[in-house]
């Protein structure tokens, strides 16, 4: 039993889904929403989008209580949730050895319905996140984070951004395992800024700005048809400044 507690804020409810009925909407609202818009090849016969990890973690949600529809989740998984299991799904793809010593959360399977893509969902889900962080005394929060396709070549200025501006220090970083793509196209001084920042995936920009960090190389998904990024958050060094906009 989590010990975290929902809120209500803005006619949505902020809660750990505890329904199997909410179970359902969230695979299917993956589905649809996350693993249909990066690769439609991995259709399937249930139109659910779940795996191993989804009986075990904990799964945020907002709840829009006009029509009791989830308008977007996230999946975080703890060390105690994958026991059986025994790794991280980010482990599939990069060694975090230098942070498993500590209390970790996994944020993952993040997505909002497309209508409630103004901003105010993430920013309550992140409410959330922040104090179920806080209830269980978590000190990095990481995951991946993903550029759609699996070639680099139309994100060469944000990743190279992200290799000189963004690493995490040596003694955090994570490793792409499997022949990792390099992240460093460019010098600094040949980033183009103005295209790195419109190469920048909006969960990705969103997470600089909370000042997250970067694992060393990236990570091709065939499967999801993507090019997967380490991310690190260290609540140690956080931009409290952006954090706090989540908190009003």
């Amino acid at each position: 039993m989590s010990q975290f507690k929902g809120f209500i804020s803005s006619n949505f409810e902020i809660k750990l889904a505890d329904q199997e009925s909410e179970f359902l909407e969230i695979y299917k609202l993956r589905y649809e929403e996350l693993l249909l818009c990066y690769n439609k090849g991995n259709a399937n016969e249930t139109g659910l989008f779940i795996d191993e990890y989804d009986r075990v973690c904990d799964h945020l949600i907002a709840v829009d209580l006009s029509n009791n529809t989830i308008a977007g989740t996230y999946r975080l998984v703890r060390k105690e949730h994958i026991k059986e299991i025994g790794m991280f799904t980010t482990e599939h793809e990069f060694d975090i050895s230098k942070i498993k010593d500590y209390e970790i959360l996994e944020l993952g399977r993040a997505v909002v319905r497309n209508e409630y893509r103004n901003g105010g969902v993430i920013a309550l889900l992140w409410r959330g996140i922040v104090k179920y962080v806080a209830i269980y005394g978590i000190r990095f929060m990481f995951g991946t984070a993903s550029f759609f396709g699996i070639d680099p070549t139309p994100y060469r200025h944000a990743l190279s951004k992200i290799y000189h501006n963004h690493l995490s220090p040596l003694e955090f970083r994570a490793v792409a395992i499997n022949h990792p793509v390099r992240l460093n196209y460019f010098t600094p001084e040949e980033i183009d800024s103005k295209l790195a920042r419109k190469e920048i995936p909006p969960l990705v920009k969103g997470y600089i700005n909370l000042g997250a960090t970067f694992g060393e190389g990236g990570f091709l998904d065939y499967d999801f048809n993507s090019l997967d990024v380490f991310t690190l958050i260290d609540m140690n060094t956080v931009n409290q400044r952006y954090l706090e906009r989540f908190l009003k």
